[in-house]
């Protein structure tokens, strides 16, 4: 082989591996540049699909708080411990009516006309609830006295009355004697009376409460005597 033969075999073969380097070149940053964009897009796709998740719960309470506005409140939404104010009970608790006591009723003593020499308390019951009037009231002329006045013991009820709130109950009071038999004649403007319990002997309910007697009544002898309590004032005068 001659000598330009032989340069000329050299420059093929350095433009071939010239190219063959350049393919190489182009082809390797055609694949690092698609390799980039891939995981640009892949990471763009993650941030979008990130950013929807992130957003999903949101929409989610927004939504479900707009309904409970739109639907009116639901019973979650009523403060914790509130309730209406305490009224007075209206109804009889479980163990039933409980005895009357003075700051439960209203009494007042007022004069009749016939039986002569009487008066009648009356007791009306200003409570909201029933309760039961026992026997008959423990009258005093005065606070101090040890002794109450007598009952007439022949007009001795069944039972208690059970007073109603509203009700009325009656109780009769002879003052003196109309033969002026009676003795230790005494003028009263008013009669201190406490209420008796159901169980015997176990003393009066509530403080004793001064009642005024009316003008034409007030002078009581010890032939006095008081009625069991009644549901009607007739029945409790004679």
């Amino acid at each position: 082989m001659n000598t330009s033969d032989s340069s000329h075999l050299i420059g093929i073969r350095l433009g071939t591996a010239l190219a063959a380097c350049l393919a190489a070149v182009t082809l390797t940053a055609g694949c690092s540049g698609s390799a980039s964009s891939g995981a640009k897009n892949a990471a763009g796709s993650a941030t979008t699909t990130s950013a929807a998740s992130a957003g999903s719960p949101t929409t989610s309470s927004s939504s479900s708080s707009s309904g409970s506005v739109d639907g009116g409140a639901s019973p979650s939404t009523a403060a914790p411990g509130s309730s209406a104010p305490a009224s007075k009970p209206t109804s009889v608790g479980a163990g039933g009516p409980r005895d009357c006591s003075t700051d439960m009723l209203h009494f007042t003593i007022d004069s009749v006309r016939e039986p002569v020499n009487h008066v009648v308390i009356s007791a009306t019951n200003t409570s909201q609830v029933p309760c039961h009037l026992n026997k008959y009231p423990l009258l005093r002329t005065f606070q101090a006295d040890k002794s109450t006045i007598g009952v007439a013991q022949m007009d001795k009820p069944a039972a208690a009355i059970l007073l109603a709130p509203g009700a009325v109950a009656y109780s009769g009071v002879m003052t003196n004697a109309a033969d002026g038999s009676g003795t230790n004649h005494k003028t009263v403007s008013a009669l201190f009376l406490q209420l008796q319990p159901g169980d015997a002997g176990a003393g009066g309910t509530g403080r004793p409460v001064s009642v005024a007697m009316p003008p034409s009544a007030q002078y009581i002898d010890s032939s006095a005597y008081v009625s069991y309590w009644k549901s009607d004032m007739q029945t409790a005068l004679y």
